[in-house]
């Protein structure tokens, strides 16, 4: 018999239609960990500079909307901002809203074509984003970037990624590849007697643990194993099926075909694997309904969580130490099914959102320049260093070419400079380096370099399917609506075939055939 916990609300939520347009949008705030140099040429190299030999003059102003993930917006009187201000000669106009009802403000301002000159795109092929740049909104900026020295250095492979029908109205806000894992309590396990999971199995029986054998060791049966979001349940059943050596997102079957995950036997694996879970009571019983994960891991009710982005292990859950003093954490990027022990990351985009350019603010190729000028100066040495460390004296020490940071000062960088990164293309783009880094933070590193041999491609980010577009997203909104009625037990397994067929019918084989000649035109 099925031990329910009785912590929670038993009763099944009803239809919950949750849209999300990509499996890899939910911007992760960054981290104060020794990053290595990404796609984009690090400042220094015979590459690095500021734009290519150019006269312009600064822009007087520019303004942006951009998202931040804090508890409350940037201060726009922040000495990152004069400092930006100061380097560029431009001053900044930010809009800043929330991540939470980024989507909605973008909509509404792309709807009354009122977008500011800089403009962040989350989702960078959602369908409204497509059909905008489809209908002459942005800039092309494909003959320009190679003008310059950072710009024109950013992967090509990435650029390509958020391209829309061949068009670069586009700038990836790099990323690293190998990013997605888990952190949990390591205090715990010490409780329990346990160890790190290194197999799928293992993690099951370590998340059965934290949630029955009171790992907190008060005396009440108060925990659970991990905590989710709404929109999590895509991202990270891919992970699970990843690991059991499945396709990311997006896959080749035996017939050469581009197919979805859904259609390989480890995706339902995974996807049972989470119904388990919930029917065990081993994650939070609200997860259809629940925005914020983070609340449940920081107050001490769940013991791990899934990560899009390891680094958040180093800064997002910082609070649980204010209120738990003595809990200690560790992370994990990779397991394996016990059968063959290969181990299979699902690789991250290589962006998170992107930069866009509205020609109803940008008027003329020259403003347009300017723009990119002072985008091009972000990626300069004495910017990289701002966005990386922050303020010297504040939020780091400079020991003679290298940063020092203390725990206080790192702390002070994630809650008020953090959010200031969202500006730049050039995230993991790196000048000054640091030494005595906290030990999980060299260990976050270390990992998202060691992993990138086993991460697994989505083989369909360079590609649109016009179907997909044209559904508004209405077809992944579907299948998503599916998978959260299978976990929480609405519909058995005969039901998600069903739900297979379904999405099919509503477009997917035509998707699939799209998605393929594009593929196959390139391979």
């Amino acid at each position: 018999m099925i031990r329910k916990n009785n912590k929670f609300s038993k009763r099944m939520i009803a239809t919950v239609l949750i849209a999300i347009f990509t499996f890899t949008g939910c911007s992760s705030k960054p981290s104060k960990t020794d990053l290595p140099v990404s796609p984009t040429t690090a400042p220094g190299s015979e590459n690095a500079g500021g734009a290519s030999d150019s006269k312009r003059e600064p822009l007087d102003t520019i303004s942006m909307l951009v998202n931040y993930t804090g508890a409350e917006a940037p201060n726009e009187d922040s000495e990152v901002i004069k400092k930006i201000q100061e380097y560029t000669g431009t001053k900044l106009e930010i809009i800043w809203v929330p991540q939470s009802a980024y989507s909605e403000k973008l909509n509404t301002l792309i709807a009354s074509k009122a977008l500011p000159q800089i403009t962040v795109i989350r989702e960078v092929k959602a369908a409204g984003i497509v059909n905008a740049a489809r209908s002459g909104m942005f800039w092309d900026v494909s003959s320009y970037l190679s003008d310059y020295n950072n710009l024109g250095n950013i992967d090509n492979n990435i650029l390509r990624n958020v391209q829309i029908d061949g068009g670069q109205y586009l700038i990836p806000r790099v990323r690293e590849v190998a990013r997605e894992g888990a952190v949990l309590r390591t205090d715990w396990l010490n409780n329990l007697g346990l160890k790190m999971p290194t197999t799928i199995d293992e993690l099951y029986e370590v998340l059965k643990a934290f949630t029955y054998d009171d790992p907190d060791q008060n005396g009440k049966n108060d925990t659970i194993g991990f905590s989710l979001k709404h929109n999590a349940l895509p991202r990270f059943s891919t992970m699970l099926s990843v690991f059991m050596g499945g396709p990311n997102t997006w896959g080749i079957d035996s017939n050469g075909q581009v197919v979805p995950e859904f259609y390989f036997d480890t995706y339902t694996e995974a996807l049972t694997w989470f119904r388990n879970a919930y029917a065990d009571g081993l994650f939070n019983q609200d997860f259809p309904v629940c925005k914020d994960e983070m609340q449940n891991f920081n107050s001490g009710v769940a013991g791990m969580l899934f990560l899009g982005n390891v680094e958040d292990a180093a800064t997002r859950v910082t609070d649980l130490n204010a209120i738990f003093p003595n809990a200690t954490t560790d992370i994990f990027m990779t397991l394996t099914d016990g059968a063959s022990g290969e181990k299979h990351l699902s690789a991250h985009t290589g962006y998170t959102g992107a930069l866009a350019f509205p020609k109803t603010a940008v008027k003329s190729e020259e403003e347009l320049l300017g723009i990119l000028d002072f985008i091009e100066k972000l990626g300069e040495p004495e910017m990289v260093d701002l966005f990386n460390w922050g303020i010297e004296g504040e939020t780091y020490t400079l020991v003679g070419n290298a940063v020092e940071q203390s725990s206080s000062q790192a702390d002070t960088f994630g809650s008020r400079f953090n959010d200031f990164r969202q500006i730049t293309p050039f995230y993991t783009t790196r000048h000054l380096e640091a030494v005595g880094l906290p030990e999980l933070n060299t260990k976050i590193t270390t990992m998202m370099n060691e992993n990138v041999p086993y991460v697994v491609h989505n083989v369909t980010l360079p590609y649109i399917s016009d179907t997909y577009v044209e559904s508004g997203g209405e077809i992944e909104t579907q299948i998503n609506d599916a998978k959260i009625k299978y976990v929480i037990g609405e519909i058995d397994l005969d039901g998600w075939n069903q739900a297979i067929e379904s999405w099919k019918k509503a477009g997917g084989e035509k998707m699939i055939k799209e998605y393929t000649e594009q593929y196959n035109a390139d391979n």
